[in-house]
């Protein structure tokens, strides 16, 4: 699995899933300050294990995270995903009805357009959720650790890395689900499938 790209797929660039300029809710979570479709931000911490947020931002219960307007000049929808210094656990989500992805299984992967602006802590859990009880998650980390700090960049991670833990993507309700116990700030401009390069057989190689 490649850790990081360079930004050029950024904002639906190399993304097959703008067609007239109609943005396809199946694959694409957030872009350009809004969640399109039924896709809604979701925060989390002992407070409050699911708090909606609308997508002008907001706070988790006991503050553990809180989810605001970056400022970036270059894009002004891009989001600060901010974690407190306190050892509880919370996290950023997004949730919404349901999709079938599970043709691009080994052919897509998810691809979200960052900028780490603090040290990154040993756990950073990506979560992919599927209905209740059901769901994967990949220790981002060392991902992240391996980006420039503080410049945006594209990291992908392919679809069959969660399904090869239990992911069912035939019924995928939450795309995207980020949580830390520690002090963390990561801006976000993106979130979205893309197809996986050309020779990239994800984590699972295709039989």
């Amino acid at each position: 699995m490649k850790s990081i790209l360079p930004l050029v797929c950024l904002l639906l660039a190399c993304v097959s899933a703008r067609a007239n300029d109609v943005i396809n809710p199946d694959f694409v979570y957030f872009t350009q300050g809004q969640t399109p479709g039924t896709w809604q931000w979701v925060l989390a911490d002992p407070g409050n294990w699911w708090q909606p947020i609308p997508d002008s931002g907001g706070a988790s219960a006991k503050g553990k995270v809180r989810l605001e307007n970056a400022g970036d000049e270059s894009f002004p929808g891009a989001i600060k995903l901010k974690w407190s210094k306190s050892s509880d656990w919370g996290s950023v989500s997004l949730s919404g009805a349901p999709v079938n992805l599970a043709k691009y299984e080994q052919a897509a992967e998810l691809v979200l357009a960052v900028k780490v602006m603090s040290k990154v802590p040993d756990t950073v859990d990506l979560v992919m959720h599927c209905g209740e009880g059901c769901e994967a998650k990949v220790n981002i980390a060392a991902n992240l650790k391996q980006g420039p700090r503080k410049q945006w960049f594209a990291l992908p991670l392919a679809l069959d890395c969660f399904t090869a833990n239990g992911l069912d993507l035939t019924k995928l309700s939450g795309p995207f689900s980020l949580g830390t116990g520690g002090k963390f700030e990561l801006h976000i401009a993106e979130i979205s499938l893309a197809t996986l390069a050309e020779g990239d057989q994800g984590c699972v190689p295709n039989p």
